[in-house]
């Protein structure tokens, strides 16, 4: 390469005696090194520098010129074997004439690297230097900043510019030590280019303790040429940043002499991801941890019981009652004050190490960990008792609410979430069953209860996913005719061996678990195949086939959508179908109820009231629902022939339901008497054993075919050869 910019070939003239005059006078920068240190800089030399006229120089050539490696420092440091030639070797053009060795001055080699200007600019620059002394590794070097043939800004102007502009804080460090950072540094970290220069990264924003990245960081980009973390660092005021960083070292002539890295602000990203994982573990309207982060820390603590028995810790189950109630009469947005108001009681009550999280509609849990004593858990469920009642203003409208408590203590027994959980919701049944408004701590012979109830609930899965429910039916007669009007589909349990099992006892459980969800949907389905058969094989019986309703099913959303499959996959006529609702269903949601009674209506359903008077309705309901009959229990039944004041109240029912030109239909009809009787009041429908009880599907369909039951009251043909 040959230089011929603003007379650089003129060190050829003074490479063996330099004249510090004619030097001085070079436009291009002119440095002297001496053993590896900068001992001369001329003028322009020391503008670019920063150093004063006349001050000594005694600088690192690596702290001066970056990158200007290899052949400087093998320059510097001598010939490997002693020898001229192998210096001379390195130099541009050096080759033997005649066996004799040519003037040093030739031995010129050129370079390109940066001079780490003042206030620690980079400046790109190219020159050569020449070996005045090997012994004495003196060294003269001369150098140019780059520009453009154009005369556009030279290339450390336009580098300092594309760094000043980047959106992130970048910092370029020489070595240890930072020789260059860009207005973004200066914003996000709060510290001048001026405070920056010549410190250390760990200096101004590394925080304390996290000294071993910066260790990784290198570590990963002399390893893999690059490397990035997330992770925090420190303002000038001692905030902590969330900072994305990216590093790769700074490269000269092949040989790393320091590092680049840019630091990008994450705050508002991690600031969103903060926000989402808070959603996704806690509940939207009450802010309270939600179902995965109770369980999730119940699980922890489950676990540190295992490894440290004499740790207690505590779960509470809490059921809000009414609360169906409070939306029904005041809207949705009236109960979501009142769950949100619950909500601060309860975090008022407890300390923050425990875990109060919302399961769902009116269901709350309770988590406490390092419980002191049983007492101390049983004092806090009061507490939350008496905050909880305090009355509540929605609307303008004073509410008292009112909740059940079940507690359970955890044991070395309790090795999953569930086992625990599930004896703090029987202690909470036990305390609604109580009166509600209370706590109920769960104790041995609730878990020798549970015991039992946990059995009969595997027994009712294992006799649902093995078929081991059939579906009976019941004859309803006309009573003034004995005219067979249909039958009503019953569930009964062939246990294997044959036995059938009673239903009494282990229905109540199927509701509180949900099994009688899909046991009630296989009813349904069975019940519409069957009354299509029938259809087919008997036109103009025009049969009626009941299906019972439990609360629980008749509160599902999507009844009346299960309902319509059920009709279009069976393909029987709705009109042959009727849907028997129990009274305490109405109890629970009476507003509700009323849409729920129209819409089946509307699908051409029949609709009945079933149990009316069991619980001493009100007399409202039959005016208010839409229906086709009522259905009279079976206990106002049983008074029957008897005068008295139970009579005088079926007499009213009936003339009520002629008014409304709905049928009535009575339950357990056992006697002759009382079909007499109900004939007498005019009632329209009866079933009971004085007919026939239930029986299975062959004798069900003989008595369809019969069509008729006997004045002398014997059913034709007689109901017991059935079956």
């Amino acid at each position: 390469m040959a230089l011929t910019l603003n007379g650089l070939d003129a060190l050829d003239t003074f490479s063996f005696l330099p004249d510090h005059s004619v030097l001085e006078a070079l436009p291009c920068c002119v440095l002297m090194q001496h053993g590896g240190r900068i001992v001369y800089c001329n003028p322009s030399a020391r503008a670019l520098l920063g150093l004063e006229e006349g001050a000594a120089v005694d600088l690192p050539v690596s702290e001066v010129l970056l990158g200007a490696y290899p052949g400087l420092k093998l320059a510097q440091e001598g010939p490997a074997n002693g020898s001229r030639s192998s210096l001379k070797a390195q130099g541009e053009g050096a080759a033997k004439d005649g066996g004799e060795e040519r003037p040093p001055s030739s031995n010129r080699t050129s370079f390109e690297c940066v001079l780490a200007g003042v206030g620690g600019h980079l400046i790109p620059v190219c020159g050569s230097y020449v070996v005045l002394n090997t012994s004495e590794l003196l060294i003269l070097i001369a150098a140019l900043p780059l520009a453009s043939e154009d005369g556009t800004p030279n290339r450390s102007t336009f580098l300092e510019e594309l760094l000043d502009s980047s959106p992130e804080a970048t910092v370029i460090t020489h070595g240890s030590r930072i020789l260059h950072v860009n207005p973004e540094f200066g914003r996000l970290f709060g510290y001048s280019e001026e405070d920056a220069l010549g410190k250390t990264i760990e200096d101004l924003i590394v925080p304390e303790g996290r000294a071993h990245e910066c260790e990784i960081l290198t570590h990963s980009v002399d390893v893999h040429g690059r490397a990035s973390m997330e992770t925090v660092r420190q303002h000038r005021s001692g905030e902590l940043i969330d900072v994305s960083i990216l590093m790769a070292p700074v490269v000269m002539l092949g040989e790393r002499v320091g590092y680049f890295a840019s630091y990008r602000d994450i705050r508002e990203q991690k600031a969103i991801e903060a926000r989402l994982q808070h959603d996704a573990l806690h509940d939207a309207l009450t802010g309270l941890a939600n179902r995965a982060l109770f369980l999730d820390r119940l699980e922890t603590t489950i676990a540190r019981k295992q490894r440290r028995p004499d740790m207690n810790y505590a779960v509470m189950f809490f059921d809000l009652d009414r609360l169906k109630y409070i939306n029904d009469t005041l809207g949705h947005a009236g109960g979501d004050i009142v769950l949100m108001t619950i909500a601060d009681r309860m975090r008022s009550c407890f300390r923050p190490q425990d875990t109060v999280a919302r399961f769902g509609g009116d269901e709350f849990a309770i988590l406490l960990e390092n419980v002191t004593s049983f007492l101390d858990v049983k004092l806090i469920a009061q507490r939350m008792q008496q905050e909880i009642s305090k009355p509540i203003e929605v609307f303008g409208h004073q509410i008292v609410v009112s909740g059940s408590t079940g507690i359970a203590f955890g044991t070395a027994q309790h090795t999953k979430a569930d086992e625990i959980l599930r004896d703090a919701d029987f202690a909470m049944y036990r305390a609604k069953s109580d009166g509600g408004g209370r706590h109920a701590v769960f104790d041995d012979a609730m878990e020798m209860h549970a015991s039992v109830s946990i059995h009969r609930e595997n027994e009712l899965r294992r006799a649902f996913d093995e078929h081991q429910f059939e579906v009976w039916y019941q004859p309803v007669y006309h009573l003034e005719s004995g005219v067979l009007e249909g039958f009503e589909a019953l569930l009964r349990w062939r246990r294997p061996g044959g036995i059938l099992y009673p239903l009494v006892d282990v229905l109540p459980l199927a509701e509180q678990t949900g099994l009688i969800l899909p046991i009630g949907h296989m009813v349904i389905e069975q019940a519409c195949r069957q009354a299509r058969k029938w259809d087919e094989a008997m036109p103009d019986s025009c049969l009626s086939t009941s299906v019972n309703l439990s609360p629980r099913q008749f509160n599902q959303p999507d009844l009346v959508d299960m309902i319509a499959e059920a009709l279009k996959r069976s393909g029987v006529a709705p009109g042959r179908i009727r849907v028997e609702i129990p009274e305490r269903a109405i109890h629970q949601n009476p507003d509700i109820a009323v849409g729920v009674f129209q819409r089946l209506m509307d699908l051409g359903v029949s609709v009945a009231l079933d149990n009316f008077g069991a619980g001493l309705a009100s007399m409202n309901f039959l005016v208010r629902l839409p229906m086709d009959l009522v259905k009279i229990d079976r206990r106002l039944i049983a008074y029957l022939p008897s005068p008295g004041r139970d009579a005088a109240l079926l007499n009213t029912l009936f003339d009520l339901g002629r008014a409304l030109r709905v049928q009535m239909l009575a339950e357990g009809v056992e006697t002759r008497q009382q079909l007499q009787a109900l004939r007498k009041l005019g009632c329209d429908l009866g079933q009971g054993h004085l007919f026939s009880p239930a029986v299975p599907v062959e004798a069900a369909e003989k008595i369809a075919q019969a069509g008729q039951w006997s004045a002398s009251g014997q059913a034709t043909p007689d109901p017991k050869s059935l079956w």
